[in-house]
């Protein structure tokens, strides 16, 4: 899902891929919140975060298998 500000004339854009799936309902506020931020949300642009693939075969050396600490 891909929603331009032109379009809608909204200040955020929320861009996701094809397999992506949000399982916490307070992390698109979490991102909001770097870009509303009043001391440091002039500087920042774009807010990311990692993503975890899950059912990665462990013994497959070209499967994404980076460690990522989460909550």
């Amino acid at each position: 899902i891909r929603v331009s500000a032109i379009l809608t004339n909204a200040p955020f854009m929320l861009n996701l891929d094809c397999d992506h799936y949000i399982n916490n309902s307070k992390a698109i506020r979490e991102a909001m919140c770097f870009l509303m931020d009043p001391q440091v949300g002039r500087k920042v642009c774009f807010v990311q975060f990692p993503q975890r693939f899950d059912g990665i075969d462990k013994n497959d050396r070209y499967a994404n298998r980076n460690t990522v600490f989460f909550d």
